[in-house]
């Protein structure tokens, strides 16, 4: 009888080291960051990036929008321009109402719903700070 008091108190003495171990290590909910909550910031380059890119769209000129790429992808994304070019005004439009996806120095990523479908949009430079159209 003697040894299982013995092993009682090493079991309460493990659940109090636990449970101060648990208190010391959780956040409290106001203190607490989810990742979601974690969009980023926008620089103003990138944000003045956007204007340039809402007016390639507005212009209509599948030339101007191709000028925003890099040349990797102005292959692939001019065929898309020219199977819809009346669809360009409605990306445009679509632009002014975009959803902060993630933004930092290199990169940003945004959501636009046309249509009840949404789509996204991404802009990154190569560590030169020249902004591209990335992907859209």
């Amino acid at each position: 009888m003697n040894s299982l008091s013995k092993y009682f108190k090493f079991y309460v003495l493990g659940i109090l080291i636990a449970a101060i171990i648990s208190s010391l290590t959780h956040c409290s909910d106001e203190n607490s960051t989810s990742p979601a909550d974690n969009f980023g910031t926008e620089t103003e380059q990138v944000k003045r990036f956007n204007e340039t890119v809402i007016s390639a769209f507005e212009s209509g000129d599948k030339q101007t929008v191709l000028n925003l790429m890099y040349d990797e992808y102005k292959e692939i994304y001019s065929n898309e321009l020219n199977a819809a070019p009346e669809k360009m005004q409605t990306f445009a439009n679509a632009l002014k109402n975009k959803k902060l996806v993630f933004a930092n120095e290199m990169y940003a990523e945004y959501e636009l719903t046309i249509d009840g479908n949404v789509f996204t949009i991404a802009y990154s430079n190569s560590g030169d700070g020249v902004w591209k159209l990335h992907r859209f």
